[in-house]
């Protein structure tokens, strides 16, 4: 293997030699003319010298001839071009070499954890034999994912496998209603996922009405209407998830809905909005906590963000409550990488403040509970930054960043600094949205996150259920090198994310 990389690489080498010798042998001054029966200047008897290209290039779309003043100038710098993207491809095989060997979707390894474990395959594993065999595989933005593959996603072998939905042989209802929440997107995303596990806790039925914040939240992301009376979207809605969506109060006089008895305390301190119904049912989603076992619960979670980026948008369709024409979900993607989106390397990081103090608060109590540090995924420093992506080759490669706007002394050390800075890239202005923002955050190489921020718990949740390792959110300096304190899964941990798991 080393003396077949030994020879990989030093082909490589001759070939960047040759394409330079390549364009200086045939340039021998710059007022002869082209002549494309000279064979020096073919490759194959067809394709014509580097020379010959960059001059063509420089006529067509410059005006710009051998023998102009600036002719030398921009030969050479073209020159650099070529050269550079000549090396792109060995590179890039590289960086996912790497990526790819030091890959871990790993978990805590406590004695409980291992129990769990042995529970959860005890209980699902005779259920759930051949179920994942033929998953169907997954591409989001033209990029794959890693959906059907049993190694990358064996987590799926302990989700409970029900032949009936949630809640069929009762009329219980669990009903999200309203446009108040608790929260922002990053919240309301848990709300939902919650929701849809209590329903299953609880074996009741999950209801939405048509005009509420649940689809207002979802739609401009996934599953758009298509139809214009959207009795096929609300029966492809209804299947896909095991709910109920109702169109007006009076489809619910047959049902018993969930009520809880301190479900009032939620809203304290919160004047008229903490008496909204609405709200107050947003919030109680947020802070369940499922008792499921910690496999079965990642199982199925990660199955309800399969279901979702098997729809997601793709700018055609509307949203319900506005009727509101979908931006398209690879649109970040696309307007940073165009048509090499399906095969650039990247990486992500989420800067997030927070809300300043009350941020740093919660970073505290998010390193008690995990062990990474209080303060470096708020701070973003190149040299915590450089700890990640130097090992795995990616500091050749973009780097994006997400934000919430909030801390720019973030963005100018990372543009300051030598390494980092040159690889920097932004993401046009109408282009940035929040859809576009998470896709690109999701479908990265590697994404540096902050465990504090429910956002980054949905992006790295997602990457989790695509697949991908390489998510970076609980980190802490150990003998002065900076590793990692918990893994992937953490995010689903209730010890270590609580309401946020």
């Amino acid at each position: 293997m080393m003396h077949r990389r030994a020879a990989q690489k030093a082909a490589a080498a001759v070939a960047v030699v040759f394409l330079v010798i390549n364009a200086f042998v045939s340039f021998n001054s710059y007022d002869v003319d082209y002549d494309p029966t000279e064979i020096s200047r073919r490759l194959d008897g067809t394709q014509r010298t580097i020379r010959a290209r960059i001059i063509d290039s420089l006529r067509e779309r410059r005006g710009i001839k051998p023998g102009d003043p600036d002719f030398q100038r921009l030969f050479l710098a073209r020159l650099e071009d070529l050269q550079a993207q000549s090396e792109l491809p060995t590179a890039r095989r590289t960086a996912q070499r790497t990526l790819d060997s030091t890959k871990q979707i790993w978990m805590r390894s406590d004695k409980e954890r291992e129990n769990e474990l042995v529970e959860a395959h005890k209980s699902n594993v005779m259920n759930n034999e051949g179920v994942w065999r033929n998953v169907e595989p997954l591409s989001v933005c033209g990029r794959p994912t890693n959906v059907g593959s049993r190694a990358d996603l064996a987590l799926l072998e302990h989700a409970r496998v029900d032949k009936t939905c949630p809640g069929a042989n009762s009329n219980k209802l669990l009903l999200l209603q309203g446009q108040q929440t608790y929260g922002q997107t990053g919240n309301n995303l848990i709300e939902i996922q919650h929701a849809l596990q209590y329903a299953r806790d609880h074996d009741v039925t999950l209801g939405i009405m048509d005009d509420s914040w649940p689809l207002r939240v979802l739609l401009p992301m996934f599953m758009a209407i298509q139809d214009k009376d959207k009795t096929e979207w609300q029966n492809k809605f209804e299947k896909e998830f095991c709910v109920k969506i109702f169109n007006n109060e009076s489809e619910l006089t047959e049902w018993d809905i969930v009520q809880w008895d301190n479900l009032a305390t939620l809203g304290e301190g919160r004047g008229l909005k903490g008496m909204d119904e609405g709200y107050l049912t947003s919030k109680k989603m947020f802070v369940y906590v499922s008792q499921a076992p910690l496999l079965e619960y990642i199982a199925h979670q990660s199955k309800i963000l399969q279901k979702l980026y098997r729809n997601y948008n793709t700018g055609t369709g509307t949203t319900s409550r506005t009727w509101e024409s979908v931006r398209n979900m690879c649109s970040g993607i696309d307007a940073i990488f165009g048509e090499d989106s399906n095969k650039v390397v990247y990486s992500v990081l989420h800067s997030r403040s927070l809300e300043g103090q009350s941020g740093v608060k919660l970073m505290q109590r998010m390193s008690q509970s995990s062990g990474c540090h209080p303060t470096a995924a708020l701070d973003m420093e190149p040299e915590y930054i450089k700890a990640i992506l130097r090992p795995l080759g990616m500091l050749k490669f973009p780097i994006l960043v997400i934000t919430d706007g909030q801390n720019f002394d973030v963005i100018r050390r990372l543009v300051n600094d030598e390494e980092i800075g040159p690889q920097l890239r932004l993401v046009p202005g109408n282009a940035t949205w929040l859809g576009g923002d998470v896709t690109l955050a999701v479908m990265s190489n590697v994404f540096i996150g902050n465990p504090a921020s429910t956002l980054s718990g949905f992006i790295t949740k997602s990457r989790l259920a695509l697949g991908f390792g390489h998510s970076y959110n609980f980190r802490a300096k150990n003998d002065g090198e900076w590793v990692n304190t918990c893994g992937d899964t953490c995010v689903y941990d209730r010890k270590i994310m609580g309401s946020m798991s």
